[in-house]
């Protein structure tokens, strides 16, 4: 069998070839790896079955990096949801459940509608188009800044320091000089929210007017607070970029199914379904501390050791899903895994799905003929996060 090169250049175009040699493994595999806590690697998670039990399991599992590293070394993001066991967890992820609920969301459809139609407007008086620029990026963000309660004018702010982080936290490909960047981008990002919950008066109806309501009824601290803000900025749109312009890459690359989802806005939810599991956002979970044995396939996890499940591996699985490299916007079942099983599952899971299917249904309304000038794009060289660098489309 082929090496495995998860730092090869050809992993980050198309990283399915790769996933494939590390489910036929007889055990998981061991991507040596340093990062600011003690360890040497992480056991890398591969197999549908697997990761399914890796995601579902809180008591065997921890995710707190406060237990791995000095604090002195402690950040802002170490208290978000992402990084926080039961019962904090639980507590944190209930005070701010509400927009993000069916309820919630459905009333922030015609406000997104009316983003999407604004977007398009745009498109149409070009020719040629950046999707990425011009679409997959202001959409999520616009929605989530709305959500947030932060000033419009900072959208493209709040993006570049989204950026600059994703990259710290990408294990795989981050150095010293990412490391160093994400450190600044936190410091600039928790005084920016610092001072937007510190205002003696905030948006109404917006999630930074629910925390401060909560941080003085002390239902959380202002340390808890903050860590939400950073966590939803970051989490409520990278993975909405990944799914819109996957999708649309993914959509005109497989005309006869685009074409079948056009004529056909019923199969919208399953179209939306079937994008995050062939070319799903976040590729890998953020890592778990084994807190007692693991048992994955033939191979016991010892305590204390670190396990990542990779989702983009499980969703390309022949076991679980038939014929996994064709895109079939009728699958059932689907039960892909882009948003995570278990107590960590995405909580903005239905903002993400109305985002996409409002989206998609406006696009494929308004824009009769579109073209890919480029059938070959580049993604981004990222691990964690799968993102075109660009896709440049002609609209008819």
């Amino acid at each position: 069998m082929a090496a495995i090169d998860l730092y090869a250049d050809s992993f980050f175009q198309d990283p399915y070839p790769t996933y494939q040699k590390m489910r036929e493994l007889k055990t998981c595999y061991w991507l040596e790896n340093h990062d600011r806590t003690s360890f040497e690697g992480v056991w890398m998670v591969s197999r549908y079955a697997d990761v399914v039990k890796v995601l579902r399991s809180s008591h065997g599992t921890s995710v707190d990096v406060k237990r791995l590293v000095p604090e002195p070394q402690w950040h802002a993001f170490d208290y978000t949801l992402l990084f926080t066991d039961p019962p904090d967890h639980t507590r944190l992820r209930a005070l701010i459940s509400a927009p993000f609920s069916n309820a919630g969301v459905r009333q922030l459809e015609e406000s997104i509608t009316r983003i999407v139609d604004q977007l398009i407007d745009n498109l149409l008086q070009r020719g040629k188009v950046d999707f990425l620029q011009e679409f997959a990026l202001p959409l999520p963000i616009k929605v989530i800044s709305n959500l947030l309660g932060t000033p419009p004018e900072d959208s493209g702010l709040l993006r570049q320091w989204t950026s600059d982080l994703t990259r710290g936290l990408d294990s795989t490909v981050v150095n010293a000089e990412f490391l160093k960047n994400q450190g600044t981008v936190l410091k600039d990002m928790s005084q920016y929210f610092a001072d937007l919950l510190g205002r003696a008066q905030q948006p109404s109806g917006t999630i930074i007017e629910q925390l401060v309501a909560d941080t003085n009824a002390a239902a959380c601290s202002p340390r808890e607070a903050l860590a939400h803000c950073l966590l939803l900025l970051l989490a409520g749109h990278e993975t909405t970029i990944g799914m819109l312009c996957g999708g649309m890459f993914t959509l005109l690359s497989n005309p006869a199914e685009m074409e079948k989802l056009r004529h056909n806005p019923g199969l919208m939810d399953g179209a939306i379904d079937e994008m995050l599991r062939y070319e799903t956002p976040f590729q890998r979970a953020t890592f778990r501390v084994v807190t007692a044995p693991l048992l994955l396939s033939s191979q016991e996890i010892q305590r204390g050791e670190r396990v990542s499940a990779v989702m983009g591996s499980a969703n390309r699985d022949p076991l679980q899903f038939p014929h996994p490299d064709r895109f079939d916007i009728s699958r059932k079942p689907n039960a892909h895994v882009s948003f995570g099983l278990g107590i960590h599952r995405c909580l903005g899971e239905k903002l993400a799905r109305i985002e996409g299917r409002i989206a998609f249904t406006r696009l494929l309304q308004r824009l009769p003929a579109i073209e890919l000038l480029d059938a070959n794009p580049r993604w981004q060289r990222r691990s964690l996060f799968r993102a075109l660098e660009a896709l440049p489309l002609r609209l008819g």
